[in-house]
């Protein structure tokens, strides 16, 4: 084998390294995590006053998948009534699988995982407490 020959190859393979990956690169759809990233930027000092509150508590919420009961479970701490808000679950996967839920006066949620593809979720709970205090929760639970 001599040098041209070897610098042919190398060039070949280069060249459908970089077909292949950007035929690879052009199947995943160009989707932002988040739909309104733009707003949530404006908003972000009453976003962390929210985040720091909520690691204030002497307790966090939790948010796990009970297989047994067929539903994502959201038990907030013992003796806080959220009075209003929302829980948000998503995957960075894609935004179209995205789930809202309202939250209301009460302090423990279950959600029915059929709305659930199996794999990771993130889960946000943003809710105001029955005093008008306002915190956000992020986290994370497998299916």
């Amino acid at each position: 084998m001599n040098w041209g020959t070897a610098i042919v190859i190398f060039f070949s393979f280069f060249a459908i390294s970089m077909v292949s990956a950007v035929i690879a690169t052009t199947r995943h759809p160009p989707q932002m995590v988040q739909k309104d990233y733009y707003a949530l930027d404006l908003n972000y000092q009453a976003h962390l006053e929210k985040k720091q509150r909520t690691g204030a508590l002497s307790a966090l919420p939790t948010v796990r998948y009970a297989a047994d009961k067929g539903a994502v479970e959201v038990v907030f701490p013992e003796g806080m009534q959220v009075r209003d808000g929302q829980i948000k679950c998503y995957r960075s996967v894609t935004t179209r699988d995205d789930v809202t839920m309202p939250l209301s006066n009460s302090s423990a949620y279950s959600i029915p995982a059929a709305h659930f593809a199996d794999g990771r979720w993130r889960a946000e709970l943003d809710w105001t407490d029955t005093q008008g205090n306002t915190y956000f929760w992020e986290t994370f639970f497998v299916k």
